[in-house]
């Protein structure tokens, strides 16, 4: 038989919380979130939805939200320390998360750029350093996300050969985009909608009258769907394993 030849299916914000309220029994299968007698329900999915989609951003590094980025060491030519994010020195309409990957980029031979890793230091190992001043050969990078911006720490500041010469290339997760409107699609690959699902669910039965036993059921019947779409979405790559050597 013919299949389809289509990959093109999605789901939209208003269909989520539908399918939520179903699954809590709070929504009739022929009923819509938009019928004017359901209007308290669509206005409560509005409500729990977008703080959910926030809290997931604990929950790792979805490969679909790591971004990278370019950044001029001219930014950090008088202050070890410059904050990014909207309305910041460096201002673009999202903050990272976390930065999970930093290079030193030098470009003094222009065909052939020359990539170095920079040390991402924890809080503690950057207050521990003696001279956070030192100017010279940038080696490392502290980011601390704050509420609505974040900011990046160099150690040492660049000198004037990285000042007109160099770039720190940054890898971070990036937020997940808001619900704003009824037709707005998740900013989740689509083997993620139904994990969506259920977690608004979950989320929306207490206040539905889901009894305590189906709840614990639902829960369950979330985590796997959490599990499932967590589990397809991680990076590729090989890991090698190999004896330490006599010398080592």
């Amino acid at each position: 038989m013919p299949t389809s030849n289509s990959y093109d299916w999605t789901s939209t914000r208003n269909e989520i919380i539908s399918g939520a309220f179903r699954k809590i029994a709070a929504l009739g299968d022929f009923e819509l979130i938009t019928d004017s007698q359901n209007a308290g329900k669509l206005t409560a999915g509005i409500a729990a939805i977008n703080p959910m989609i926030k809290a997931m951003h604990a929950m790792g590094m979805p490969v679909w939200a790591i971004t990278e980025q370019y950044l001029p060491f001219t930014s950090w030519a008088s202050t070890p320390t410059v904050s990014i994010g909207p309305g910041a020195t460096i201002n673009q309409p999202i903050k990272p998360l976390k930065i999970l990957q930093a290079l030193r980029r030098d470009n003094s031979v222009l065909l052939n750029p020359i990539d170095t890793p920079l040390e991402i230091l924890s809080y503690q190992g950057y207050q521990d350093l003696a001279d956070k001043k030192t100017i010279s050969t940038p080696t490392g990078l502290f980011y601390q996300p704050l509420a609505y911006t974040g900011q990046i720490t160099l150690w040492p500041l660049p000198d004037s050969f990285w000042q007109a010469n160099g770039q720190l290339y940054i890898k971070y997760q990036r937020p997940f985009q808001d619900f704003d409107s009824a037709t707005d699609e998740p900013d989740f690959p689509v083997e993620w909608h139904e994990a969506l699902e259920y977690r608004l669910a979950v989320r929306l039965a207490p206040a539905y009258g889901l009894s305590l036993p189906d709840r614990q059921i639902l829960k369950q019947e979330a985590k796997e769907a959490f599990d499932e779409a967590k589990g397809f979405d991680v990076e590729e790559g090989s890991f090698f394993i190999r004896p330490a050597s006599r010398n080592e």
